[in-house]
């Protein structure tokens, strides 16, 4: 496999995670153009596909539309490699730290749809497929309906961050820059089987919202119910023996107090 980062497509690319591949300066495409065209230039080795269907996690969900289906048609008939961003959702209630040897045991209809797709890629790829099972994903998200992106529309609308868990609560977050950073290099040699991204780190999601809040300069954390809910973290020692890329609890930290900041001066009055 070239090391070339020009050889990698990312297609989807107008997503949350494929405009940062793009950033780190990998071609990307719109998901139409496969749907459409076949569109993967010549010289393309290997195919990350970074959209997601509107359907993904919903009753209507069909695989046989899923653009990553076509993707993975393309991939198996031209002999590329595949990228695959799965979802940690694939584990269900697996206990941590989850390995990739780990049963998958989906609890809803997105993880149950997410490894049904990987099921698929697998039959079709077997070797070619390198399979991403991420972790919580984070960023400046405003508006989107995302656990991250509501935290920062009711720290900015409301003045407070609110939660119907326990922010005892821990989970394995991982920031969007350095999501997109190990994706990349990942695709550069694609390893395939399963591998997860995240940091590995079982972070308090209390200490999440006061990172943010602390960049914010201001706002109280409510919560409506003590429950610790859906606590999970991932092993990511094959990510990291792969990568050589580690996180850091204060480097999650810093970048939850970076995006605060970035909320505050998005909302503030100008002179």
């Amino acid at each position: 496999m070239s090391n070339d980062a020009a050889s990698i497509l990312v297609t989807g690319a107008g997503g949350l995670i494929g405009r940062a591949l793009v950033d780190l300066g990998l071609p990307g495409c719109p998901h139409t153009v496969l749907h459409e065209t076949g569109g993967v230039p010549a010289g393309v080795r290997t195919i990350i596909h970074a959209g997601r269907d509107p359907r993904l996690g919903k009753a209507d969900y069909d695989p046989d539309r899923d653009v990553e289906s076509v993707a993975a048609k393309i991939a198996a008939e031209r002999g590329l490699d595949l990228v695959m961003l799965s979802s940690r959702k694939v584990y269900g209630d697996a206990p941590s730290p989850v390995t990739e040897e780990a049963p998958a045991r989906p609890t809803d209809d997105y993880g149950r749809q997410k490894r049904a797709m990987e099921m698929r890629l697998q039959e079709r790829l077997g070797a070619k497929l390198t399979i991403l099972r991420i972790a919580n994903v984070f960023s400046f998200e405003p508006g989107r309906r995302s656990f991250f992106g509501i935290m920062l529309d009711r720290l900015r609308d409301c003045g407070e961050i609110h939660f119907d868990m326990s922010p005892d609560t821990a989970r394995d977050f991982i920031p969007l820059t350095a999501t997109a950073e190990i994706i990349r290099t990942l695709a550069l040699s694609p390893p395939g089987g399963i591998v997860n991204v995240g940091s590995g780190v079982p972070l308090a999601t209390g200490d999440l919202a006061r990172a943010v809040m602390d960049g914010f300069g201001s706002g109280r954390l409510t919560c409506t119910d003590d429950t610790i809910r859906d606590s999970f973290v991932l092993d990511v020692t094959r990510m990291h023996s792969l990568t050589g890329l580690h996180l850091t609890r204060d480097r999650i930290l810093a970048a939850a107090r970076t995006i605060g900041a970035t909320l505050k001066a998005g909302t503030a009055t100008p002179a």
